[in-house]
């Protein structure tokens, strides 16, 4: 059962995905990380916890970590601090366009 947390103070936008499994994670991360490009943001913060999983279990850590570093986003994504519990993501900009407002979990839970 999905438990993430969406917050948003219109500058960059965090999303706490504790709760959620590897694929809800990866599904919400991606969708967030295209909509904050499409509204003009300049980074997004991940919150996916410490891992307590047993070594070589997948968990959202090390497939954030790879979703990041593949080429899937690399129009989108520029770079990313990666730390013990989250993850800043630095954004490509596409021109001088910020949409202003904040997003919500409905903003990116679509299918």
């Amino acid at each position: 059962m999905m438990n993430p947390r969406l917050t948003d103070d219109g500058i960059r936008p965090e999303l706490d995905l504790h709760g959620c499994t590897v694929n809800e994670a990866l599904k919400l991360a991606r969708q967030l990380i295209i909509e904050s490009v499409r509204r003009g943001r300049d980074s997004v913060r991940l919150i996916h916890g410490k891992s307590t999983s047993t070594p070589g279990n997948r968990t959202i850590k090390s497939a954030l970590t790879e979703l990041i570093d593949s080429s899937e986003l690399a129009l989108h994504v520029s770079g990313a601090f990666k730390s013990e519990g989250h993850m800043i993501i630095a954004l490509r900009r596409r021109g001088n366009r910020h949409i202003p407002g904040r997003m919500t979990l409905r903003n990116i839970s679509h299918s």
